[in-house]
């Protein structure tokens, strides 16, 4: 099932789709971005063929066809590490223990804003999942939506 993202809050039409072939034998993309020419940029990082082919839809639109550890590690590398400074680590692997640590980083010194809180959220949603509170597959599908909300809300906040 595809996970939905919005990486800016910009309602320009796209001008520029990056489209990632799936290696997988399940699917055959991995990800669809689209993005209007003033935000580009936003699309370094993003690798896959690029186009004019199917643009149009609204800037920032990350329709993500991924298995969810690599959603998860995407938000973590593309966006968490660079706006927490370049962390938090991995954690040998515990999600909630890095993402307790980025809200620690976005919030030193500082009241929390909507992304930090959010942050603090996905690592109790993600806790709730490793002790068997939440169910993993409705713990999952929370955990990348809050994502999803504390990314656009970050785009929103640096004006993208």
């Amino acid at each position: 099932m595809p996970v939905l993202r919005q990486i800016t809050t910009c309602t320009e039409p796209s001008t520029v789709v990056i489209e990632r072939r799936a290696r997988a034998r399940d699917r055959s993309v991995d990800y669809r971005l689209e993005v209007c020419r003033r935000h580009r940029w936003l699309a370094n990082n993003w690798t896959g063929r690029r186009s004019t082919e199917g643009a149009g839809g609204r800037c920032g639109t990350l329709t993500d066809y991924r298995p969810y550890i690599q959603i998860v590690q995407s938000h973590a590398d593309l966006w968490l590490r660079p706006l927490a400074a370049n962390g938090p680590e991995d954690h040998n692997g515990d999600l909630a223990a890095a993402l307790r640590a980025g809200y620690e980083l976005l919030t030193v010194d500082r009241e929390p804003t909507g992304v930090a809180v959010a942050l603090e959220h996905a690592a109790r949603i993600a806790e709730a999942v490793t002790v068997g509170t939440l169910p993993l597959a409705e713990g999952r599908a929370q955990l990348l939506a809050v994502l999803g909300a504390a990314e656009t809300l970050d785009a929103g906040a640096r004006g993208a």
